[in-house]
């Protein structure tokens, strides 16, 4: 996601190592979602289901920093976005 060396370059510069979970969660946080529908295929985020030919949840995070922005794109079916945000509620 973010590199092979990004946790060492953390480490170096005095902050913690950051786990899965938390850069997950720092994703979430900051993703605007929004049903498109996928003529190519994609897999859900979620449930690691192939996702084609259908409507689903694209959530986008744009990522700001001192060179170019990077756009992180994941995808969730509607029915694993459904779950997802009635877990978050």
């Amino acid at each position: 996601m973010f590199g092979s060396n990004y946790n060492d370059h953390r480490v170096s510069m005095g902050y913690s190592v950051r786990s899965e979970e938390e850069m997950n969660q720092a994703f979430y946080n900051r993703a605007q979602w929004s049903l498109k529908f996928a003529l190519l295929p994609h897999r859900c985020d979620a449930s690691k289901k192939l996702i084609w030919l259908e409507y689903a949840y694209c959530g986008r995070a744009i990522w700001t920093g001192p060179g170019d922005d990077a756009v992180e794109t994941r995808w969730h079916s509607k029915h694993e976005h459904l779950i997802f945000q009635l877990k978050r509620a």
